[in-house]
């Protein structure tokens, strides 16, 4: 089983709309799917036919809506209603160049709710994996969550930024995966390269993380493993139609690869054409997406200078 948790879901109006700033739009297409990181990696789990549970929070009729669409899709959700009522949040995103969203804040949390939460995952069991990913609304939260999974000797999954994912090193996750550029940000730099993300790399593993996944756009993905093994994967070729979600897809593709091979190159391989099947789609990938891009990505091991 892969647990995912989404602190924030929300509800994402998808408009095409060349976009003109101080007048009256009107949308060219438009589409409301169930939002979050975590929602979208259980998503293309529960199609590439893995078992999955989409845990979090989620408040008010929106909120039930969210739950709605996920049980239409076949996902299954436990999203607990929040204890101080509110309303989960809406967020608009326009398709077009550039790219355009506005993200709702969504209602806070209370520390009855996490400390439910909390209670959900004492079921966890050491042959599942739990994926945390997003915005942390409190940063000691995901900190808690990981130090009740760590005795239970599961997979646990980073894929936060910032001062977040700082604090959350000293729990040793199994997987964290930022992009390059929030790779970089973690130590203020800028521009930086596969050679430097390496490196960086290397530092937060002694910071206690065990296997670093950096995604890097057009160039693909390198994965840096505990035992120092390093591998790069080319980026799929096709047309960009869509960024939301693609480096969730990636996340669940590396973990379903993990599962049914635990080859390391074999799951960084499916992730690569996970992620790149979402961002030539119009949401999230199917399967067979997946499938008609595995061929393309090809995985290398690359010496590492010590």
């Amino acid at each position: 089983m892969v647990y995912t948790i989404t602190t924030n879901p929300s509800l994402d109006y998808t408009v095409e709309v060349d976009l003109i700033p101080g007048q009256v739009n009107r949308t060219l297409s438009e589409a409301i799917y169930p939002g979050g990181k975590g929602i979208n990696v259980s998503l293309v789990l529960q199609r590439m036919g893995e078992e999955t549970m989409a845990l979090g929070f989620a408040a008010g009729r929106i909120g039930q809506a969210i739950r709605d669409m996920l049980d239409d899709m076949g996902c299954p959700n436990n999203l607990l209603e929040l204890s101080r009522g509110g309303q989960s949040r809406i967020n608009v995103k326009f398709k077009g160049v550039p790219e355009t969203a506005v993200n709702g804040h969504g209602p806070d949390l209370a520390e009855e709710d996490m400390q439910r939460l909390l209670d959900l995952l004492r079921a966890v069991k050491p042959s599942d994996a739990v994926v945390l990913s997003g915005w942390a609304q409190s940063i000691p939260f995901y900190e808690s969550i990981l130090q009740l999974l760590v005795p239970t000797g599961c997979w646990t999954v980073l894929d936060c930024s910032g001062d977040a994912l700082w604090q959350c090193l000293g729990c040793h996750p199994f997987l964290i995966k930022p992009n390059l550029t929030e790779l970089g940000a973690l130590f203020g730099l800028e521009d930086i390269d596969m050679d430097e993300g390496v490196e960086l790399a290397r530092q937060l593993q002694h910071e206690g993380a065990r296997n670093v996944m950096v995604s890097m756009g057009g160039a693909g993905a390198f994965l840096l493993t505990e035992d120092q093994q390093l591998y790069h994967a080319n980026a799929c070729s096709g047309t960009m139609r869509n960024t939301v979600g693609a480096g969730d897809s990636l996340v669940a593709g590396f973990l379903t690869g993990m599962k049914r091979t635990d080859d390391f190159g074999k799951a960084l391989q499916l992730g690569i054409a996970a992620g790149g099947a979402t961002a030539f789609s119009d949401w999230l990938c199917t399967a067979e997406e997946i499938d008609a891009l595995l061929d393309q990505v090809h995985v290398e091991k690359v010496p590492l200078a010590f």
